[in-house]
């Protein structure tokens, strides 16, 4: 489908549909249009020794990364004698920017629709003083003993609400696919995406989740391109066996997800925002971690988007 027959399509599928495009197809084909970040995780897990968040924000900036997705835990404040502020300009410092924050609650429980609202107030205000807008909504954990599509239904609306009251401050949320939790499968994705009103409610996936979860990655994307407006980009091989996810994963280009046509996705629908490399485990140090994966993103995926 060409630009000028999807702007045709979302016209007819009304102003909503239309103004969706500012967020994920903005116009122009520049490798500018994507910024690149890593997740704190990688250096917060390191179970070697102890990493400090000027170790991290160093590597980064060595490797020529845009940014870090950063959500301090509150214990992470006193253990590293910081504040927001302080943090802020550690980050304008190195030339980093904070892509987004990562939120999750029991979204299906209306009786705590009160306090998970407090704490995405919290994490709005936290993005703002960042000049930051992504919130990534990881979803809970379940019971097996409830209905599971009708548990992820049920968590349209207070999803829906949580993205209009983002939405009115300039940030936006977006369901990120997870292992351990209710969103695994490609049912279970499909589910909240129909629970959910495009118009406040976005897609910020996580490949290797979808992989390992039985999903055709590019497939997915495929099918929620327009609501995609963030990314966890991470590896992965073999079967996954529940509970433990973390051996299956890989750093980028080391497994077996296409992210040739992932990139090649993007560039169709002009995509344009923040790729965040996430690797929530790895037998390698952060920095070699973090490096390998750049090598791939410079060499193999960047020139994709040019």
């Amino acid at each position: 489908m060409d630009r000028r027959q999807l702007l045709k399509r979302l016209l007819l599928a009304g102003p909503v549909a239309y103004l969706g495009l500012t967020n994920c197809q903005k116009a122009g084909n520049d490798s500018q249009n994507i910024k690149w970040a890593m997740g704190w995780i990688l250096w917060r897990e390191y179970d070697e020794q102890e990493m400090t968040l000027t170790d991290s924000f160093q590597d980064l900036k060595d490797l020529g990364t845009d940014g870090i997705e950063l959500t301090l835990r509150k214990r992470e404040f006193k253990q590293f004698n910081v504040t927001l502020a302080r943090v802020k300009e550690m980050l304008d410092d190195y030339g980093l920017a904070v892509s987004g924050h990562y939120f999750s609650g029991p979204f299906y429980d209306k009786s705590s629709f009160s306090e998970i609202r407090e704490e995405l107030q919290q994490k709005i205000n936290s993005l703002k003083f960042f000049n930051a807008r992504h919130i990534i909504i990881g979803p809970p954990r379940f019971s097996k003993a409830g209905n599971r599509l009708e548990t992820i239904k049920s968590m349209g609306p207070v999803l829906n609400d949580l993205g209009k009251i983002a939405q009115d401050q300039g940030v936006e949320i977006g369901i990120h696919p997870h292992l351990k939790t209710i969103i695994e499968t490609p049912e279970d994705i499909h589910a909240i995406m129909d629970a959910t009103d495009p118009r406040f409610v976005y897609m910020s996936p996580d490949t290797g989740h979808i992989h390992l979860g039985g999903g055709d990655v590019v497939e997915i994307l495929t099918t929620y391109k327009q609501r995609l407006n963030y990314f966890h980009f991470k590896d992965a091989a073999g079967e996954y066996t529940y509970p433990d996810f973390k051996p299956n994963l890989r750093e980028l280009g080391s497994g077996e997800i296409d992210f040739l046509a992932v990139m090649r996705l993007l560039r169709e629908i002009k995509y344009k925002g923040w790729i965040n490399v996430e690797q929530d485990a790895t037998e390698l140090a952060p920095r070699a971690s973090a490096e390998k994966s750049m090598k791939f993103i410079d060499n193999m995926l960047k020139p994709i988007y040019t």
